[in-house]
């Protein structure tokens, strides 16, 4: 009788202990969540680690670890966290930005651009995809598009300088094309480059040259009894010397009629 007394009363104790532990564990849970809903997501993460697997206390950890490193823009440290927590509040958007700034890093711009594309107005996404997709446009000598998007860019990251080299290997190519005749090619070079240097007053120099090549390509095309070639370009060079008189006398020639003035 008396063991089984002894026995009764340690299994008491040993219940007592566990819910005294249960309610501690559930009063930390409950500090820790105030803590984090109060922003101090430092504190929180700690708070939580100490909780190990009760409740959901690491997965608030990780999210709040995450957290940490995200408001300090450290977002390649954050993103090893965020990608625990998908699932939970902003865990999946998070992530995906984190993510496309380590493919970033890694010189992956063309994915890191598509994510960023993907995410709207998150954030600074329209940024960070308008830097990457600059560094995916020089890549491909597409000069318009790197341009412009290096100039949306801002100020992020090397972008600034990315710009200014790009314009001056652009505009030291633009001069080389000008110098050897290929006016039409340093046309579309100088135009991509807007008011930088003397490259407004270039383009016009170049279009009234390439106007007159053309004009010239036409009359050998007419003198070679290729009426309907010089036609087609006569008539694209309307307001130059008089080609709109040479498109109306070949015009006869060919049987075209002229549209009528009422």
């Amino acid at each position: 009788m008396k063991n089984k007394r002894v026995f009764l009363l340690l299994f008491l104790l040993s219940l007592l202990v566990l819910t005294s532990c249960a309610v501690d564990y559930s009063n930390a849970y409950n500090k820790a969540v105030n803590t984090f809903a109060d922003g101090e997501y430092q504190e929180a993460a700690q708070a939580f680690e100490k909780l190990g697997e009760y409740a959901n206390s690491a997965t608030y950890a990780a999210y709040a670890r995450g957290l940490v490193f995200f408001d300090q823009g450290q977002y390649i440290a954050a993103e090893p966290y965020f990608a625990k927590v998908r699932d939970f509040m902003y865990g999946e958007q998070r992530y995906q930005y984190c993510h496309a700034c380590v493919l970033e890093s890694e010189g992956n711009h063309a994915e890191a651009a598509a994510i960023f594309l993907s995410m709207g107005d998150y954030e600074d996404a329209p940024t960070l995809y308008r830097y990457n997709n600059a560094r995916v446009a020089e890549a491909n000598n597409d000069y318009e598009t790197a341009l412009f998007d290096y100039q949306q860019a801002g100020n992020y990251s090397d972008a600034p300088l990315r710009l200014d080299n790009l314009r001056t290997q652009v505009y030291d190519y633009a001069i080389i094309l000008q110098s050897e005749g290929h006016y039409e090619q340093a046309l579309n070079l100088f135009g991509k480059l807007g008011d930088y240097f003397d490259s407004a007053e270039r383009a016009r120099s170049c279009k009234q040259f390439f106007r007159q090549q053309r004009y010239d390509e036409a009359e050998i095309l007419y003198q070679n009894g290729d009426l309907q070639g010089a036609y087609d370009i006569f008539s694209s060079l309307t307001g130059f010397s008089d080609a709109v008189t040479r498109t109306e006398e070949i015009g006869q020639q060919l049987g075209i009629a002229l549209p009528t003035v009422e």
